[in-house]
C-alpha cells in the first residue's frame, strides 16, 4: 500500500523539501492549497511563519480537518504546525489554535531568538515517531515558541536551549508532530519520516 500524503500550502515553510522527503521514504505525496476532504492518508501541516497569520488561513479549514482525523487520517505538524495543533499561541497577543493539543504555546523565556540550529532530542516515553534512532539525536530547529509543558502522556520528546525545556515530539494518535523539522535534518530527520509513513500506512 502507498501511503497518500497532502502537505497543506497555506503560506508558510518550505513544502518542497518536505515533499521530496516523503517519496524518499515510499509515500505519495501532493501538495495542495486546499484540503482534499478524503482519499488521504497523510496530512501534513508544515510551517515556518507566525500562529496568527496561519490560523487565518486554516480556520475554514477546522470542520473539514476534524472530519479526515474523524475518518483515519494522520495528521502531523511540523514546527508552526505542531504548535498550530494546541489549544491556542501567545504569539502576538492570543491565538486560538485548532484544539486537537490541550496546552498553549508561549515565546521561550531565553535569548537569543529565534533559537536556530541542531539539538539533541531527548525520549521521556515510547515513541513511534522515533523508533531506531537513540536518545539524545540531533535534530533542526527553527523558531521562537513552544510548549515547555511536557507532563502529557502524549508528549514523547523534549529538547532544551539555554537551559529552558520544551516539547519535541507529541503523539496523540491520529496526532503527531514535531517541533524540529524532519526534512532538514539529515539520516535521523528521514527516520522520523519513514516511521510517521508507516504509522499512516497501518504498518507502524
Amino acid at each position: 500500500m502507498t501511503v497518500e500524503a497532502v502537505i497543506l500550502k497555506y503560506g508558510v515553510g518550505n513544502v518542497y523539501s518536505i515533499k521530496a522527503g516523503l517519496e524518499k521514504v515510499g509515500a505519495k505525496a501532493r501538495i495542495m492549497e486546499e484540503l482534499p476532504g478524503d482519499g488521504v492518508d497523510l496530512l501534513i501541516l508544515p510551517g515556518v511563519g507566525s500562529m496568527p497569520a496561519a490560523m487565518k488561513r486554516l480556520e475554514k479549514y477546522r470542520s473539514t480537518l476534524n472530519r479526515m482525523i474523524e475518518g483515519g487520517t494522520i495528521v502531523f505538524g511540523i514546527c508552526l504546525g505542531l504548535q498550530l495543533m494546541y489549544e491556542a499561541s501567545t504569539e502576538y497577543g492570543y491565538t486560538r489554535g485548532l484544539g486537537l493539543l490541550e496546552r498553549v504555546v508561549d515565546r521561550l523565556p531565553v535569548k537569543p531568538l529565534p533559537h536556530i540550529g541542531w539539538s539533541r532530542v531527548y525520549k521521556i516515553r515510547d515513541s513511534r515517531l522515533l523508533e531506531g534512532l537513540p536518545d539524545g539525536f540531533y535534530a533542526y530547529y527553527v523558531h521562537s515558541y513552544a510548549s515547555t509543558d511536557t507532563s502529557p502522556q502524549w508528549v514523547k520528546a523534549y529538547s532544551e536551549t539555554g537551559g529552558v525545556e520544551y516539547v519535541a515530539v507529541v503523539e496523540k494518535h491520529p496526532v503527531y508532530g514535531t517541533q524540529f523539522h524532519p526534512e532538514r535534518s539529515g539520516r535521523e530527520g528521514l527516520r522520523v519520516l519513514a516511521n510517521l509513513v508507516e504509522i499512516a500506512g497501518g504498518r507502524g
